[in-house]
């Protein structure tokens, strides 16, 4: 079995191999820096193969015109199952599956609140 420290040491390596991190530069060149945090990593489970790991986190994208509280950075929640063999390599993973943003585009949330 893998500790707490292991886990987190074998997800932020995956996070880090899957996502675009650090100073990014857009087509208009403008910068911007993308970090992450781990909200959850559920114990792991015993399957036939190795151990199943599912975890959840969030990308935090900052850019020149983030300013509290009015313009906040981009924040973006996903989760991921990996499977481990017993030596803790990832052998198997699942496509990352998008929670949901801190931005949203959806009008409807917003509509009611505007007058006639």
């Amino acid at each position: 079995m893998f500790t707490e420290a292991e886990l987190e040491k074998i997800v932020a390596s995956k996070i880090e191999q899957d996502e675009e991190l650090g100073t990014l530069s857009g087509g208009s060149d403008h910068i911007g820096h993308k970090s992450y945090g781990i909200e959850e990593i559920n114990p792991p489970k015993q399957v036939e193969k190795g151990w199943e790991v599912t975890y959840k986190y969030i990308t935090v994208t900052e850019t020149e015109f983030t300013i509290y509280p009015d313009n906040p950075p981009y924040e973006n929640s996903y989760e991921k199952t990996i499977l481990l063999d017993k030596a803790g390599n990832v052998v198997e993973e699942s496509e990352i599956k998008f929670l949901g943003s801190s931005q949203t585009d959806d009008i409807s949330e917003w509509i009611d609140t505007l007058e006639p």
